[in-house]
């Protein structure tokens, strides 16, 4: 017997296997690679936990006065961390709260010195409204959140009397800065 050869298969064989073949090598070739994993997160400056303290800070100071808000805190970029409602208050003070404190958090600044910008430089208040709309709320309440002079995020409240929201949003501040390190 002899061995195999490749004269002995009908030329129409061939044609089929040297097409597989080729077919093959094409597609493998196509075949894309895993994908990439996706970007990592930047790091969280404030953990939920020091969120909590500086809710927790600011609904006390209402509650001593008998009073109702809403409170947000956003991190460095803006974004929402959390926001509640204390029972009886409106429904709309968080989201006012988390728009005094997103305009904390990109201007670095309070939103009462940012709503002086009314009276002092309309030009650059209404610069603000018109490039960031209804995401910012240009009335007192609203502060930055720092850490050894980085900016970390941003605390808003809404709903108290006129002056009482940033006294509410330092309150939390300060229960904040009370425990943040034994959390560190």
């Amino acid at each position: 017997m002899t061995g195999f050869r490749l004269s002995s298969l009908p030329a129409i064989v061939v044609l089929a296997l040297l097409l597989i073949v080729a077919l093959g090598r094409a597609g493998l070739a196509q075949i894309p690679a895993a994908p990439a994993p996706a970007p990592a997160l930047p790091p969280q400056l404030i953990t939920i936990a020091e969120t909590r303290a500086i809710i927790d800070g600011a609904i006390a100071y209402a509650r001593e006065r008998n009073w109702r808000m809403g409170i947000a805190v956003v991190d460095h970029a803006g974004d929402l961390i959390a926001a509640e409602r204390m029972d009886g208050g409106s429904g709309r003070n968080p989201r006012f709260a988390e728009a005094k404190a997103f305009a904390a958090a990109m201007y670095r600044q309070t939103t009462e010195t940012l709503g002086a910008l009314y009276k002092t430089r309309p030009d650059r208040y209404f610069g603000i409204i018109n490039m960031y709309g209804n995401k910012v709320y240009l009335v007192g309440g609203g502060v930055p959140l720092a850490v050894d002079g980085k900016l970390v995020g941003a605390v808003g409240v809404a709903g108290l009397p006129e002056g009482e929201d940033e006294k509410a949003a330092r309150a939390g501040i300060a229960a904040w800065e009370k425990m943040r390190p034994a959390q560190r």
